[in-house]
């Protein structure tokens, strides 16, 4: 796992939040929170992502909600549900 491929697809991701079509408030709220918590986790000195299972769950009930609406955002929460994965998460 890529610690910076995790970070770019974080901030990818911020970015397609900010400026993707109207998203529900309570959603962006829950996705910013999201993504703000799982890049404290991969910054924290001890880094150890893999007792962290619940983040890909609250990933994957992301892609739920808006992948209907916000293809863009979908395919991004995917990837990092996936490099997630692979690190054993």
């Amino acid at each position: 796992m890529n610690k910076q491929q995790m970070l770019d697809i974080l901030l990818e991701l911020k970015n397609e939040l900010d400026s993707s079509s109207p998203i529900d408030n309570h959603q962006r709220q829950t996705t910013e929170a999201l993504i703000d918590e799982i890049n404290h986790k991969i910054n924290a000195p001890e880094a150890n992502m893999a007792s962290e299972q619940y983040l890909i769950e609250r990933l994957k009930s992301e892609i739920e909600v808006i992948q209907a609406n916000h293809p863009q955002l979908t395919d991004l929460i995917g990837r990092l549900s996936d490099l997630l994965a692979r690190i054993g998460i």
